[in-house]
């Protein structure tokens, strides 16, 4: 008797949980497919750079190792923009309220995502570091060893900086895939600390 009171309750509740399933549904492909249009708009900023020096008189640089973009965000804190973007990550936050133990849950995924980036930068950044060093290398020979005009010399060094951004641009292909699942994590993260409202509106602020 016992045992079938038991077995009717279990029932009882099982069918509780699916009838709250059907009238609340999770439409699991339509948050992948946001998570996904997220993740896409952030990981584009990795591609959106200028070529810094690289003339006559002055050396090829780059102040963030590479890292442009949200990849170059590594706390909440100071995430108040991104390289090569008008998107603000900060204010986007900022912008959907949330409460103090959503905020800190945030910061977080924040630094697991900066802990995942920091993994895969350690080869880029030294790949980065050689390719720069490379051009560098490059330029100077330009310039010390020109006997031509100098709008020769220039349209040299123009083309050297346009051999340095091609180069970029493959390097960051090669590590797009690795970068990319650590924001995906991150934005998947984000998701399940927002509430739907929030995660529209925060959606929304990135996209926009």
């Amino acid at each position: 008797m016992k045992s079938g009171f038991l077995l009717s309750l279990l029932l009882i509740i099982v069918m509780s949980c699916q009838s709250d399933s059907e009238l609340d549904p999770i439409d699991e492909a339509q948050t992948e497919s946001e998570i996904d249009l997220v993740t896409e708009a952030l990981h584009k900023t990795f591609f959106e750079f200028e070529v810094e020096g690289g003339d006559q008189d002055r050396a090829f640089e780059d102040n963030n190792e590479g890292l442009h973009g949200i990849y170059g965000v590594s706390r909440t804190d100071d995430a108040s923009s991104l390289d090569g973007s008008n998107r603000n990550l900060f204010t986007c936050f900022q912008s959907i309220g949330l409460s103090l133990p959503q905020l800190n849950q945030i910061r977080g995924a924040t630094n697991n995502f900066s802990s995942c980036r920091n993994r895969v930068a350690r080869n880029y950044s030294a790949d980065f570091a050689n390719l720069l060093q490379r051009m560098e290398a490059q330029r100077k020979q330009l310039v010390e060893s020109h006997q031509g005009s100098p709008a020769n010399l220039q349209t040299q060094l123009m083309e050297l900086r346009e051999t340095f951004r091609a180069e970029l641009l493959e390097l960051k292909e090669t590590y797009s895939d690795e970068l990319k699942a650590c924001l995906k994590s991150y934005i998947e993260n984000i998701r399940r600390r927002l509430s739907d409202t929030q995660w529209k509106d925060f959606k929304d602020c990135v996209l926009d």
